[in-house]
Order: structure tokens, then sequence, then C-alpha cells
């Protein structure tokens, strides 16, 4: 038997004991270490909702590291037992993607299905302290968002939001050597956290988004009125009145990418998409090269990554680890010690 997180409705996480999973021939049974709470948890936990990717009665967790205690007959023998490793909770499952939000990352042991490396498993170094080793999901999704956009070394990005997600898009833009990344956010205390990543900043709640990114980036002249030079817009704010701000500023040939989850319809001008040839390109989820871009930048950035993790919960405390997470107040990431 395992301990294990269970859904069962609004601000309702129960910690209850569940089977641990069997192992078949081609699956791996790993020990969850740590695990991240996403802000999509957030949302359904709010709603209580059980048709929002969680159902009633569920477990669930999905950003996880653990090490691998138990491996089917079949599984290559590259898989050992004992290594740590992060997990894609996409290809965890063989029901895929419309499962994965509940894979069980906030239980003690989850099945991994069909497991390979560098497919649904990324071993990872345990010189990594396991809180960092926990961004590996949300870090991956952060950083598809980021390239995206196809960004170049000299370009000027603007990452708009400084929650998680922005936040680790400004860190793998970052240790990937881009130069000049900003973070914009009206929150000056996550603002802080962008300057620790080495990123500018721009808090709107003191000056214009225009004001701020001309002061860092300068301007050019478009069409006789001038505006910030900005090449790279990662929209990770879901901000409506941003999002507008920011078109309204564009220059030519600018290229957007949007991996904010937005809950209302925004107005776009596409005369404006046309005549200045922006390009605007969605971004979810992530793919084999961003999850091993990761596992690198976790060692390499791990110093810088670590001030992101700022609340541990031992599993046994969720309920008030989701609470912390849902009043957001002076945190980034919470995360889930399930040892």
């Amino acid at each position: 038997m395992m301990k294990a997180a269970i859904y069962y409705g609004k601000n309702d996480i129960r910690v209850e004991e569940r089977s641990t999973p069997v192992v078949g021939p081609r699956d791996v049974l790993v020990r969850n270490v740590r695990a991240g709470i996403c802000g999509t948890d957030i949302n359904i936990v709010k709603a209580g909702n059980g048709n929002m990717g969680i159902s009633l009665g569920s477990e669930f967790g999905h950003e996880m590291v653990g090490d691998i205690v138990e491996i089917g007959s079949e599984v290559s023998a590259m898989i050992k037992i004992g290594m740590r490793v992060g997990i894609n909770p996409i290809t965890a499952k063989k029901a895929g993607r419309r499962k994965s939000l509940e894979c069980s990352g906030f239980s003690q042991y989850v099945l991994i299905e069909d497991a390979e490396l560098d497919y649904n498993l990324y071993q990872m170094d345990k010189t990594v302290s396991a809180e960092v080793a926990s961004l590996i999901e949300p870090m991956s999704v952060g950083r598809h968002g980021a390239f995206s956009a196809n960004p170049e070394t000299e370009d000027h990005i603007v990452v708009m939001g400084a929650g998680p997600i922005g936040l680790l898009a400004a860190a793998s833009l970052i240790a990937e050597g881009m130069k000049h990344v900003c973070v914009v956010d009206m929150d000056e205390w996550r603002l802080t956290k962008a300057a620790g990543l080495g990123a500018l900043t721009v808090n709107t709640g003191e000056t214009t988004l225009e004001e701020g990114l001309t002061r860092h980036y300068g301007s050019v002249n478009v069409y006789g009125v001038d505006v910030p030079d900005v090449d790279v817009f990662i929209d990770a704010a879901g901000a409506p009145v941003l999002f507008e701000n920011m078109m309204k500023i564009v220059k030519p040939k600018a290229r957007i990418s949007i991996i904010a989850v937005y809950k209302s319809e925004v107005p776009i001008s596409l005369q404006q998409i046309m005549s200045k040839e922006v390009q605007v390109k969605g971004s979810s989820g992530y793919t084999h090269e961003d999850f091993a871009k990761v596992v690198e930048h976790l060692t390499s950035f791990q110093e810088e990554l670590s001030t992101l993790v700022t609340h541990v919960f031992k599993l046994d405390d969720i309920q008030k680890a989701f609470t912390t997470a849902i009043e957001a107040k002076g945190t980034v990431k919470v995360v889930i010690d399930l040892t």
C-alpha cells in the first residue's frame, strides 16, 4: 500500500491509502521524491470541477521526480534500479495526454507504462537537489514556449508575466545564452526573482510597458511612431490588457509566442499583424528536445533555479500546500516532499 493525495472537489484534497501499482513486463515503478503544484492543478482545485482534466476521486499531480525501484522483465537494460528520473506525464501512460494530469505525482509511487529513457523517463544527476529537479516538467513548458519564437542570442526578448512558467521560460533563455531577456510583471517581489536569474525587469505598476521596454532596449521608428526595439515577446501572463498594450507597440517582424492560458477572448488587429508581418504562435506542452535541454539546465543553472522553489510541504500537509499556492503570497513554486 502507499499514501496518495486524492482530489475530491473544491479545496478538498485528502491523503488516503491506495494500492501500490503492479509492474507489467514493459513498466517501471518510480518512488516519487518531489512533486510540484502546477497552475492547472490550482485552477481545478479552486473550481471543484471534475471535468477539467482531473476526475473526482482520482490520484493526480504531474510535475515529479523520483527513483526507480522496480523494473519489468522486458524493459531496456539501460534503465537501472536506483536511477533518479524526471517524468514526462504526457508519455508516462498509454492513455497519453488526456490523462496526464492524473499521473500520480502526489502519490508515493507512480507506474510508468512502456518505460523508455528519453521518452517518458529522463535520467537526472543526484547532485541536483530534489526541489530543483522537480522543475523539469514546468521548465520544459516554459522552454517550449520561449523557443517556439526562434530566439537568437542577440535578440531583445520580453517575457510577459513573472509566474512560475514565465520565470522558467526566462531561465531557459538565459541558460541557453540569450543575452537580453526582460521580464514584465506588476509584482516587485516576483521581479526580484527574475533579476536573480539574470533578467532585466519592468514593473508595469510603476511605469508603462512602452516606457519600461524603451528604457532597456531603445526604440525604433515605425510609420512615424517610436516603439520599443523588441524582437520577441513570450506571453506567460494571460492578461488581456497587457496583451493589447503589447500589440500597440510591437515592431515589424517581431515574433510572439503565447504560453499563457487565456480565460476570455482578446481582440486582436489582423490588419496590424499583416502590415507589420508579425508572427503569432501558440505553445502547448513540450518535446523530447525541451526535456533534454532542461535536464542540462537543472545542473548548470541549479543555484539560480533553486530560488524559485519557495515552499516545501510534506504529503500529509498537501491541503495546506494548495491553500498556500492558491493564496500566492510570496510564492513561486510550491513543492510536495513525498519522502
